[in-house]
């Protein structure tokens, strides 16, 4: 079945790309990037998944969930905020201008030269590079808040 988006109150299918894109200006609803490499120069606002040997660079912005499947990469240059999920096999590397925020599940490999803050589970691998950081969160009244 399909997945779609509700984007203004209409139901929206999602964007799948097979082909090299660059991302200018600001795109509403969920990408899948499969087997290909798109560049999000802009904003992305929706969820965003990668598989099938697939990759994303993000330079702007991308605001929502971010799903990284087997044998696939994300690098951040720019800001990713929301869930990300890092599969076995797959990696996401924050570069030094980075900065993913969000809850955090790795089971694959998650590589921070720039800033990580939020919540985080998983078996994977994490490695924190030169002046890379995580962020660690301000606590009130047992909620955690990340102040960026």
């Amino acid at each position: 079945m399909a997945s779609y988006d509700i984007i203004d109150g209409v139901r929206v299918p999602g964007l799948t790309l097979t082909q090299n894109q660059v991302l200018y200006g600001t795109h509403q609803g969920s990408i899948t990037v499969s087997g290909c490499t798109l560049v999000i120069s802009g904003k992305l606002k929706g969820s965003l998944s990668v598989e099938n040997g697939g990759e994303v660079l993000i330079e702007g912005t991308q605001q929502g969930s971010t799903n990284v499947s087997r044998g696939s990469r994300v690098e951040i240059s720019g800001t990713c905020q929301g869930s990300t999920n890092i599969c076995a096999g797959s990696e996401v590397i924050v570069q030094h201008s980075g900065r993913l925020q969000g809850s955090m599940n790795n089971n694959g490999k998650l590589i921070i030269r720039g800033a990580f803050g939020g919540s985080y589970t998983g078996q994977g691998d994490t490695l924190v590079e030169g002046e890379g950081y995580i962020k660690q969160p301000r606590i009130e009244n047992g909620v955690h808040y990340y102040d960026w």
